[in-house]
Order: structure tokens, then C-alpha cells, then sequence
């Protein structure tokens, strides 16, 4: 019994982690994102032709 709520407890852990580890990735992802847009939008805008 005690060996099995060890292995249920490392299996937790490592899914922790694991959701951890994504978010963060999700995080820099987001910012990277947010970087992207905003030198985007300080871009002087060009239109193409015959676009309004």
C-alpha cells in the first residue's frame, strides 16, 4: 500500500511539473506575442495599393 502512495505521489509530482514547466512556455510564448505586436504597431504603417 505505502508503495503504491509513493509511486501516486511521484506521478503527482512529476504532473506538477510538467503543468509548471508548460506554463511558463505558455508565459515566454504570450510575452514573445506581446514583443511582436508592439513593434508592429510602432511600425510607420504602409498600405498596399489600393487598400484603405
Amino acid at each position: 500500500m505505502s508503495a503504491q502512495i509513493a509511486q501516486f505521489t511521484s506521478a503527482l509530482a512529476e504532473s506538477k511539473r510538467r503543468r509548471v514547466a508548460e506554463q511558463q512556455i505558455m508565459s515566454e510564448t504570450v510575452q514573445q506575442i506581446k514583443e511582436q505586436v508592439m513593434n508592429l504597431a510602432s511600425r510607420p504603417t504602409t498600405s498596399a495599393p489600393g487598400y484603405r
